[in-house]
């Protein structure tokens, strides 16, 4: 069938566009949805392309329904801050695409991080009545929260390979080739998702093969938004991404030499001493102020998380807290779990080693030692 969006004439598959309708319909009685556009495991296969289809559509079917919304280059989102950001000042009934540029193993990282944001911005913020599109690299990636329980249905979109012969040296000669096609997908609904997610984890199989879809379907290459306004708007998610990423990777590094020098300063050495050595082993070149600084910085840190260690203590004072079966006291205070051993409940366990390995992270000794003059 076809639709208008924005002045332009738009295709969208008959089953698809059912499925929608019932979105649409039911957003306006209190309810949050998520759909999830996946690529079958490849990249390049079109996935933006069917989400911006997707996403004009909802707008369209809204609006007949008497709602105000919007779907346009300002509702899709590269960067997960950016839009969980944003989305909070939005009206309801509004429409959030979120698309995964990177690929590969950055895309991986970055979609945990986006889970874990949305997951966090679902439990503090409730319902907004809005529809979420997100495009990930892989279903079988993705948290069974977000996959199982908070996701409405699965899009996904895979290419097709066709045996043609083609004059491709153009002499005459036609050769045999393999010609990729995009344009298809397949649906699952609520269920069977549900039922593909838990197969593929059972038999440690990442094949949407796994469970047959509702239907198959097909769509066209139509960008429902500028083209080039949103080829820009990529370039420069993935930019300030990558400005991210290196100043992160700069800041860990300084927050280690600040420990460097804290470590170093309380073992004698001096100021001067000190700034040599990082110059000689890390080609970094600082002042004997900045020893001083670096101390003070680690210092207030130090006394900032036992200050937070020491509050919740407090806290856990206030409670008594019990093994599942009520069976066994636990102690109050979380300082003196430790003495417990074997006995401690497993969860509260794992609890203390995290911390434990959080502590050894952040205070361990540098491994490359000077030696005083």
């Amino acid at each position: 069938m076809f639709f208008n969006h924005n002045g332009q004439k738009l295709f969208i598959h008959n089953a698809l566009a059912n499925s929608l309708n019932s979105l649409a319909y039911n957003v306006r009685d209190d309810w949050d949805f998520v759909v999830i556009i996946t690529g079958d495991r490849s990249v390049r296969v079109g996935k933006s392309i069917l989400a911006m289809v997707v996403c004009a559509y909802l707008a369209y079917i809204l609006n007949i329904l008497g709602k105000k919304t919007k779907y346009d280059i300002d509702d899709i989102y590269f960067d997960n801050k950016e839009m969980i950001s944003s989305v909070q000042d939005k009206p309801p009934y509004s429409i959030n695409h979120y698309d995964e540029g990177r690929e590969g193993l950055a895309a991986n990282k970055a979609m945990q991080s986006f889970q874990q944001d949305l997951l966090d911005f679902f439990a503090e913020c409730g319902q907004l009545n809005h529809i979420w599109v997100i495009v990930c690299p892989d279903f079988f990636e993705l948290k069974e929260t977000i996959s199982v329980a908070r996701s409405e249905f699965l899009i996904n979109v895979y290419r097709k390979e066709q045996n043609v012969t083609r004059d491709i040296f153009h002499d005459g000669n036609p050769v045999p080739i393999v010609k990729l096609v995009r344009g298809q997908f397949e649906f699952f609904n609520r269920r069977r998702k549900q039922v593909l997610y838990d197969i593929a984890r059972s038999k440690h199989q990442k094949n949407y093969g796994l469970v047959k879809a509702n239907y198959l379907g097909v769509f066209t290459n139509q960008y429902t938004v500028d083209k080039e306004a949103y080829i820009s708007k990529k370039k420069e998610s993935l930019a300030r991404f990558q400005k991210r990423h290196e100043d992160a990777k700069e800041d860990k590094q300084q927050k280690w030499l600040d420990r460097y020098a804290h470590y170093y300063k309380t073992k004698g050495f001096s100021h001067a001493d000190i700034v040599k050595q990082v110059e000689a082993i890390f080609k970094k070149i600082y002042t004997e102020k900045w020893v001083g600084d670096a101390f003070k910085k680690v210092e207030a840190l130090n006394k900032k998380i036992e200050e937070e260690t020491e509050k919740e203590d407090e806290l856990i004072e206030e409670s008594v807290i019990r093994d599942p079966l009520g069976a066994m006291k636990i102690p109050k205070k979380k300082s003196e779990w430790s003495k417990m051993g074997d006995n401690l409940p497993a969860l509260l366990r794992a609890k203390l080693k995290k911390e434990e390995e959080s502590r050894n992270s952040a205070v361990s000794e540098p491994q490359i030692r000077v030696t005083p003059q």
